[in-house]
């Protein structure tokens, strides 16, 4: 399943009224592509309706309820890191933190920064700070 929302987007559902929206209206409410609408959402079980010409229309309510829904699939199939492992941006995908470096951020929370033994970059995982 295609990760569907980002946070921008999922804070911006609640402007979303119970009325039938064209793609190009959803996706200008929620600063997203008209695109992302097409190759996104849509493949991944969006509900609309089309009407005699072929027009798609979205209902807005209906969109509200399958977003938080896939939100909520999302959410439970992720899988945790295991410990001494960093995701990498560059490499898109986990690393090994090899002897990482504590930076204390707060009281609260501390990075462990390391560089990534594929492509050099910096890459940091946040942890509970112990006393």
């Amino acid at each position: 399943m295609p990760r569907v929302l980002k946070r921008v987007s999922i804070i911006r559902l609640g402007r979303i009224l119970n009325m039938m929206y064209r793609p190009s209206e959803l996706a200008e409410e929620l600063c997203i592509s008209t695109e992302t609408i097409y190759r996104s959402y849509l493949p991944a079980g969006m509900p609309f309706t089309k009407d005699e010409k072929g027009d798609i229309w979205i209902n807005g309510k209906q969109f509200v309820s399958w977003a938080q829904e896939t939100i909520v699939k999302n959410k439970a199939n992720r899988k945790p890191l295991p410990d001494n492992t960093a995701w990498c941006m560059r490499c898109n995908k986990p690393v090994e933190l090899i002897n990482p470096s504590i930076v204390y951020q707060n009281n609260y929370i501390e990075l462990l920064q390391s560089k990534c033994p594929v492509c050099k970059a910096k890459i940091n995982r946040a942890r509970g700070r112990t006393p």
